[in-house]
This record gives structure tokens, C-alpha cells and sequence, in this order.
């Protein structure tokens, strides 16, 4: 089997990086919004209160999450911008504190004292590949961690509402018959937790490492709790709404 290109491989890693953000963003939507069905079915005895109460909190979350995104890169973007910027600076001040340092680094790594000499001295003939070298050796540095802010908030923005159309369809297309009737509620746990299982599967199928099933009955695992609290808080609140659950 053909190695796969350097370049090609990198960009592979730089997509996959994205999975983070549509895996958090598709699983907070997914439970947020069962949970929201889940308390307010227990509390609510009109459909479409539920309904709206639902759409409400899917929009405000992904919203929430993708501004939060947006800004938790952005942030983490300038500071790590600065760090490098400030590498730069000490390396054009005292180039040679870096190279002892990237020798030391390189020694402790387990190359031998004259071999890392003779990195650190063939590094120093291109000054750029010497500091982002040191930058990642010394520092934990790396420019490939400058994520795109708008990227990741629409990412996580969409994933979120993705998730939440999940447990929200099939409660808007199954009609309520009255108080006491919960097939659409059932019908929304249900997707939940096949669609929980799957993005817990398809994370252990990107790790490759059969955490396949483990990782989507986890995300399973936790969908059913998540959905059995929600439903028990939504009776726990109902006589504070003055009406007893279901009436």
C-alpha cells in the first residue's frame, strides 16, 4: 500500500481536526433538545408549547454554541499568535539560547549529544525551519493550531442545529392525541439514541482502534440518562405550573 503524501496527510489531520467541533456541537444539540422534550413532556401538557419551547431553545443553543466557538478560537488564535511572535523576537536577539536549548530538547528526546549537534547546526542554515523547529520541540508551539474562528463557529453552529433536528422531527410530525399520549416522545427518544449511537460509533471508527461499539453505546449510555433526568426534573417542576403532570 502507497504511502500517503506528506502534504495530503497533513491536510488530512487538519480535517479531521474538525471532527471535535461536529462531534461536541451534533451531541450538545441532540441531548439539549431530548432533554427539552423530555422535561417539558413531563410538565407541559400541550404539544405545541413543547414544540415552540423547543424550537426556541435550539436556536438560542446554536447560536450560543457557535458564537462561543467563534470566540473561544479566536482567543486561543491570539494568544498563540503572540507566543510565536514573541519566539520570534528572542530568536533574532539570541539565536544562539535557542540553539542550545533545541540541543538540549533533542538530547532528552534520545538522540545522542553529536547527532543532535548536528541537527541543531544543519537547522541553523535555514533560520525559519530552526524556529519552527524550537517551536514545537521547545515550546509546544505549532502554527498548524491557528484555527479559523468563522470556520469553527459555523461548524459548531450547524452541527448543534443538525443534532437538534433529530429528536425535534419526529416530535413535530407525531401529533399529540391529548394528555397521557407520548409517541412522539418515544419516537424522539428513540432517533436520540440510534443517532447518539452512531456518532459514538463513527468517533471510534475515525480511531480506528475498535472502540467502535464502546464508544456508541458510551454516547447511548448517556443519551438515556440525560432523557429518564430531563423527564424527571419536567415532573418535578409541574406542580410549580400549578397542573399536575400530563393534565
Amino acid at each position: 500500500m502507497a504511502a500517503l503524501d506528506p502534504s495530503e496527510k497533513k491536510r488530512l489531520i487538519e480535517r479531521l481536526s474538525s471532527i471535535r467541533e461536529i462531534v461536541f456541537g451534533m451531541q450538545d444539540g441532540i441531548l439539549t433538545t431530548a432533554g427539552v422534550l423530555a422535561g417539558l413532556s413531563g410538565a407541559v401538557a400541550v404539544h405545541r408549547q413543547v414544540i415552540l419551547a423547543a424550537l426556541a431553545s435550539t436556536a438560542a443553543g446554536a447560536l450560543s454554541m457557535g458564537a462561543g466557538a467563534y470566540l473561544g478560537t479566536r482567543a486561543q488564535t491570539e494568544v498563540l499568535t503572540s507566543e510565536l511572535e514573541r519566539t520570534r523576537q528572542e530568536t533574532a536577539a539570541e539565536p544562539y539560547v535557542l540553539q542550545e536549548g533545541l540541543l538540549h530538547q533533542l538530547e532528552r528526546e534520545g538522540l545522542s549529544r553529536e547527532a543532535s549537534y548536528r541537527v541543531v547546526q544543519l537547522l541553523s542554515s535555514a533560520p525559519q525551519a530552526l524556529l519552527s523547529t524550537a517551536e514545537v520541540k521547545m515550546y509546544g508551539l505549532s502554527r498548524q493550531a491557528l484555527g479559523s474562528a468563522a470556520a469553527d463557529g459555523v461548524t459548531m453552529g450547524g452541527a448543534f442545529l443538525t443534532g437538534a433536528l433529530v429528536p425535534l422531527l419526529p416530535f413535530i410530525l407525531i401529533p399529540s392525541a391529548g394528555p397521557g399520549d407520548y409517541l412522539g416522545l418515544i419516537a424522539a427518544m428513540a432517533t436520540t439514541a440510534l443517532a447518539l449511537f452512531a456518532v459514538g460509533y463513527f468517533q471510534g471508527w475515525l480511531a480506528q482502534r475498535g472502540r467502535r461499539w464502546p464508544s456508541g453505546l458510551r454516547f447511548l449510555a448517556i443519551a438515556m440518562g440525560a432523557a429518564v433526568a430531563g423527564y424527571l426534573i419536567g415532573l418535578a417542576i409541574a406542580p410549580l405550573g400549578g397542573a399536575a403532570p400530563g393534565q
